[in-house]
């Protein structure tokens, strides 16, 4: 369940739930604080995050899709522009956040050299940016 919150209506929920910055993405388990995102984005980033929660494949000349695992931040642009032309392409793919993950992210810097966000790993080979040319290349994206 999602819910929103016009914060000056209720300015105590920045007090009661520790809120320093707005907007802020608060997720709870079970009824309690779990984590807490903060960002400067706008409300069509936290509706694309939830709308595009589930992803689907899109069929293409009947191959199988590679593997592909994003390594991005909540708060990365390039990320969100990576993971948005994968979505609108049908693309399945992993998402790994490197800012939680410390152990992805050394992975990720061991094997390109790079500490930067984003990247991908599609089919073993490694992607650092949003390279469109050459993930169009690795994944076979035909442009409309």
């Amino acid at each position: 369940n999602v819910f929103y919150v016009d914060a000056p209506t209720y300015p105590e929920i920045h007090k009661y739930y520790g809120v320093t910055s707005a907007p802020s993405l608060l997720v709870f388990e079970k009824g309690q604080l779990k984590d807490m995102v903060k960002g400067c984005h706008d409300t069509q980033f936290y509706k694309q995050l939830f709308e595009n929660a589930v992803f689907q494949q899109r069929v293409q000349n009947s191959t199988q899709q590679k593997s592909v695992t994003v390594y991005s931040t909540p708060t990365c642009p390039w990320c969100n522009t990576l993971k948005s032309f994968l979505r609108k392409n049908g693309i399945v793919f992993t998402d790994i956040d490197v800012s939680r993950d410390h152990e992805a992210a050394r992975q990720m810097v061991s094997a390109t050299g790079q500490q930067g966000v984003p990247q991908a790993n599609i089919g073993g080979e490694w992607v650092v940016g949003f390279d469109q040319q050459k993930i169009k290349r690795l994944l076979n994206i035909q442009t409309q």
